[in-house]
């Protein structure tokens, strides 16, 4: 009976473990005619819809992204409505003395406008029935889809590309005609927290994976790039550059793509597209599509293969066959297998931004985090990695704070007493400002802080491990967090549920150092709420410098000493409840030269000036 019983445990266990891992799949097949003097296409769209949860689907989501350029959409009120809004989505309808901004999207005409419209959907052949919310399509199924099972739905729709668009849109700032992203129906995410229909409020993303099959037609002077691999080669010009040597007595071309378990499908065009093509050591192709300073981008294409390399060696490895570099857009934003990237006139900025959005592949595609809760730890870990690469390979310097700079600004914001709670949904910070300082700016320093914590060597051995065991899984914040602690022997929830989901602060001080007989006492304070191990570098009068190592309570555990060249010496454990802590060196008074805390400025501490004595 024992034995009955926890064999019908475990395998209730395994099973369990199995619904834990699941992934809804699609396999998309798409046959698009565009119109590039109207800027609208027809798209004909099959999806075959694999539902791999334990659940019965009686109702599925679309997005239809480009619904949100239109006067009076969800998209323009909050612009409207948030204070900080970006200039570039606004316009001044009053006078320099007394302006009165609205926005850009509320001033649309017609032909200008965004939208997806359906004129057909079916499940299996039997007709749907649906109604569109804003940029959400809810479809009621004919037919429930059980779990395990499958279902055909196909629609036929026309759309048109807004005038005006948050990274994608028609005739971008660098002239290029066609910037296709959030273009077509594309699924909701399932997962076990039920359906994701978020509106598109300003431009944060979840994707399931899925393979896709695109046909996309037009005139035949257009060169097109983006995602998946050109099926169909030989009919449009091999390598692309030979365009115009293909001879046709049709005004348009068919360019038919596919790509497997990628989120997302992007693409853009133009007639006066260049096309280099350059090769990791691996052999992955990097492509690089441009149309004006070819200066920058032939530089461009001089590091990022060693980028690539350095991400693989740090994260995991790419999986996909090549990746392209695309002017395009507004801004820039990583896609499946590309990036759009607007301008290239400064060389520095354009490397930099090329190096932000490639490690966006590992954070966005791989592990497709949910950047609608958590926008922090895409647009954090992926900062990390960029600081991490412009140091290493462009800079070819050794790095030790990857987010000095990010230190600066949050706590720049932190003073103006405009923090928000990181832990608030991307779409519903109050202030455009609060958004960016948390995903960008306490996101870096959460990664930089952890590394602190840990160690780089436990650091790199997470990152590896996270690859490893949460690729192509939708992993959260925990994830990540359980597997640094299996890493380094520390326990860390502590700090991901303080540093993210508070707005508590870092803060010590060396509060006073006085001899005591033959030795010095110092005496530290913590002035913040949280708590962290300390470094601390002693520098004596004509001895050499040394360092000591203070761990909290809450890790249950110490890093390795992270200066190698330096004696260091482990004082007790500061109990986080403990505001004063004192210890004692073995140095007269007269002899002590310097005290530091925090010597390398990991900690984002509000009162730095106080680290020293």
């Amino acid at each position: 009976m024992i034995k009955f019983f926890l064999t019908s445990f475990l395998t209730i266990g395994i099973s369990l473990s199995s619904f834990a891992q699941w992934q809804q799949h699609i396999d998309y097949q798409m046959d698009i005619q565009m119109d590039v003097k109207t800027f609208q296409y027809k798209g004909r769209q099959v999806a075959l819809y694999e539902n791999h949860s334990p659940d019965t689907l009686r109702t599925v989501f679309y997005h239809l992204y480009l619904n949100a350029f239109q006067p009076g959409s969800q998209m323009d009120k909050n612009m409207q409505q948030v204070s900080d809004m970006p200039a570039r989505f606004m316009h001044n309808a009053g006078t320099e003395a007394e302006p009165k901004y609205i926005s850009k999207l509320s001033m649309l005409k017609d032909s200008e406008q965004g939208f997806i419209r359906l004129q057909s959907l079916t499940q299996n052949g039997k007709a749907a029935s649906y109604k569109v919310i804003g940029t959400i399509l809810q479809v009621t199924l004919p037919e429930p889809i059980l779990p395990h099972g499958k279902a055909t739905l196909t629609m036929d729709y026309t759309a048109q590309i807004p005038n005006i668009g948050v990274r994608m849109g028609r005739n971008s700032s660098d002239g290029v005609a066609l910037s296709l992203s959030q273009w077509y129906p594309r699924i909701c995410v399932y997962d076990t927290q039920g359906w994701h229909p978020y509106q598109y409020i300003f431009g944060e993303f979840y994707g399931d994976w899925a393979n896709f099959d695109v046909k996309i037609t037009l005139d035949k002077n257009y060169l097109v790039a983006g995602t998946g691999t050109l099926q169909n080669p030989e009919q449009i010009g091999f390598g692309y550059n030979n365009l115009k040597e293909v001879k046709t007595r049709q005004k348009t071309r068919t360019w038919h793509f596919k790509a497997e378990k990628v989120i997302d499908f992007s693409w853009a065009a133009d007639p006066a597209y260049q096309h280099d093509i350059v090769k990791t050591k691996r052999g992955v192709e990097l492509h690089f599509f441009y149309k004006n300073f070819p200066e920058n981008w032939k530089k461009l294409q001089q590091i990022m293969p060693e980028v690539l390399d350095f991400y693989e060696a740090k994260v995991g490895k790419y999986p996909w066959s090549h990746y392209s570099f695309i002017q395009a857009g507004q801004g820039a934003m990583e896609y499946a297998m590309c990036t759009f990237i607007e301008g290239g006139k400064d060389p520095e900025a354009l490397i930099k931004t090329a190096c932000h959005e490639l490690a966006h592949t590992w954070f966005q595609h791989i592990f497709a985090i949910d950047e609608q809760q958590y926008p922090w730890f895409d647009e954090g870990f992926t900062c990390f990695l960029q600081l991490w690469a412009d140091a290493e390979v462009v800079k070819k310097e050794p790095v030790a704070n990857f987010s000095e700079f990010r230190h600066k600004a949050f706590l720049k914001y932190v003073s103006e007493n405009q923090e928000e709670d990181p832990s608030i949904r991307a779409d519903f910070f109050e202030r455009s400002r609060s958004y960016f300082s948390t995903a960008y700016a306490k996101g870096t320093m959460f990664a930089s802080h952890l590394d602190y914590i840990i160690g780089r060597k436990a650091m790199e051995r997470t990152f590896k491990r996270f690859y490893k065991e949460y690729a192509f899984s939708h992993p959260t914040p925990e994830n990540f967090v359980r597997c640094a602690e299996k890493e380094s022997g520390m326990q860390l929830f502590w700090f991901l549920k303080e540093f993210m989901h508070t707005t508590h602060h870092i803060g010590y001080c060396i509060e006073k150092v006085e001899a005591k007989g033959e030795k010095t006492l110092v005496t530290l304070t913590k002035k913040g709420r949280i708590p962290m191990p300390l470094d601390l570098i002693v520098i004596p009068n004509g001895q050499k410098p040394f360092s000591l190592y203070i761990p909290t309570d809450l890790t249950f555990g110490e890093k390795p000493n992270p200066f190698i060249n330096m004696e260091r010496i482990v004082l007790p454990i500061w109990n986080w409840v403990e505001n004063t802590y004192q210890f004692e060196l073995n140095l007269p008074f007269t002899q002590v030269r310097n005290i530091s805390i925090d010597p390398q400025e990991f900690m984002a501490d509000p009162n730095p000036e106080c680290h020293n004595y």
